[in-house]
């Protein structure tokens, strides 16, 4: 599996004021593409996944921010990287990846992060083979500490998806996370959205 150096702190935050009282930035042109995502969560799970070896899925990512989960406070897209090994057997294997080209607004202020790595431990591949079934659930954590809006946060995002289609090529599913302040007592931010990606 390729090995891109993920861990760290996420890389190259900048923030400058984009006005608007609060109001989301347009955004520029992303990863994520909303009709993609609704034809590929249209794919069923696929139980034919490789029997071994390693594949790339690539795609986006969008997800709207509330504070306490009720009051709007941004938004942010960005691109999805997964590695993923496979098995010919019932197993969880360790998944590798990384969001990046990450962009939005959050509190009235552009937000643009280079990378944003996996957490130690929080990306897994579940394969589960019942006879000439292969089937697979993808879960995988990111997240670092870093200045947003003035502040020093910590940004969580996971990604959940069955892998979909023949082979098992495509993802397609939820996204959620939250955005808590320093010193982490009060009510979080909490992100709820979509991602897809796929592989050749």
């Amino acid at each position: 599996m390729p090995r891109e150096g993920f861990m760290g702190l996420a890389c190259a935050v900048v923030l400058t004021g984009c006005g608007g009282g609060g109001q989301v930035a347009d955004l520029p042109p992303s990863h994520f593409d909303r009709a993609a995502f609704g034809r590929l969560l249209d794919r069923p799970e696929a139980f034919d996944l490789p029997r071994g070896g390693s594949a790339r899925y690539e795609g986006g990512f969008a997800a709207d921010i509330r504070e306490a989960d009720i009051t709007p406070s941004g938004r942010i897209e960005g691109g999805v990287t997964l590695d993923l090994d496979f098995a010919d057997a019932s197993t969880v294997l360790p998944v590798e990846g990384r969001l990046h080209d990450i962009s939005g607004a959050f509190h009235g202020e552009t937000v643009a992060i280079d990378s944003l790595p996996l957490v130690p431990g929080q990306g897994r591949l579940v394969l589960t083979r019942d006879g000439a079934r292969r089937s697979g659930e993808l879960a995988a954590g990111f997240g670092a500490e870093l200045p947003l809006a003035g502040e020093d946060r910590r940004l969580d995002i996971t990604i959940e998806s069955p892998l979909r289609g023949a082979g098992g090529r495509v993802l397609a599913g939820e996204v959620s996370g939250t955005i808590l302040t320093a010193p982490y007592t009060d009510q979080p931010h909490v992100l709820t959205g979509q991602f897809h990606a796929t592989t050749d």
